[in-house]
């Protein structure tokens, strides 16, 4: 007997959440609890990355940005640095706010079967890149960070977000791996951060992908962390796993907070 799952559509939001708390994905997409709100000077600095996102779509479809970059200082601050030190680019065709996606299927093993069954789980992997440069020989991945200084090659290279993104392109195009590069830019510092990528890092991005998948599908309980995890101390959920109000000052600001803008 073969059992086939809805198909489920998985970010690297999901898939972040789920390395750091199980409790919290249920929460987040199982659940889809409204979170509380969040803390004034965060919901501005949120808008304000979003904007500047937007602001990059216009101007790369050349469209007139003087209006909207002129909103606020500190997106005219970004599309000036952006104008005089601006990251490097390849040629090649430009795509903005760029989707992509690809269908995972995955084996799993029916634990409450007597009879050792198998079904299959169907994920369609998902990724809204910011800028995609397709050259003729290179493929190049942009992304936009405002809010913070650069963040080290190594902590950027292991967030889902990099990995889905090189993962994924690798797999819809005829790229090989070393050929695939993505380049963090930084509004506020007006920095790049440049990570390149492998056959060895593609490989082991589809063997971690293909375990987390398998958790996914199978998972029948979403524990908690421990009382005194730091992942605690911020967590939107704080207060439903008994950990007491969210402390909203001095918020840590999280590289992957702005969300992506579609059109």
């Amino acid at each position: 007997m073969t059992a086939i799952s809805p198909i489920t559509s998985i970010s690297q939001g999901h898939l972040n959440i789920w390395e750091i708390c199980r409790r919290r994905y249920l929460y987040s997409f199982l659940e889809e609890l409204s979170l509380p709100e969040a803390d004034l000077q965060r919901k501005k600095n949120l808008l304000l990355g979003s904007n500047f996102h937007l602001l990059m779509q216009q101007k790369e479809l050349g469209l007139d940005v003087s209006s909207l970059a002129s909103s606020d200082p500190k997106l005219r601050s970004w599309i000036d640095a952006f104008e005089h030190q601006p990251p490097e680019m390849i040629k090649g065709d430009r795509l903005c706010e760029h989707r992509r996606t690809l269908e995972m299927q995955i084996e799993m093993s029916l634990n409450h079967s007597e009879n050792g069954d198998h079904g299959q789980a169907y994920f369609v992997l998902t990724a809204i890149y910011d800028f995609l440069i397709l050259g003729d020989r290179k493929a190049q991945i942009l992304d936009w960070k405002t809010h913070q200084v650069a963040i080290a090659a190594e902590k950027l290279k292991t967030n889902w977000q990099t990995r889905l993104y090189l993962y994924l392109l690798a797999k819809t195009t005829n790229y090989a791996p070393e050929q695939l590069s993505m380049t963090y830019w930084f509004a506020n510092t007006a920095e790049s951060v440049i990570i390149s990528y492998s056959q060895i890092e593609n490989d082991q991005t589809e063997k971690k992908l293909q375990h987390i998948l398998g958790q996914i599908a199978q998972a029948q309980d979403y524990p908690k962390l421990a009382s005194d995890s730091s992942e605690c101390v911020y967590c939107e959920f704080r207060d439903r796993c008994d950990r007491g109000d969210m402390l909203t000052s001095n918020i840590p600001s999280n590289i992957f907070d702005i969300p992506e803008v579609t059109v």
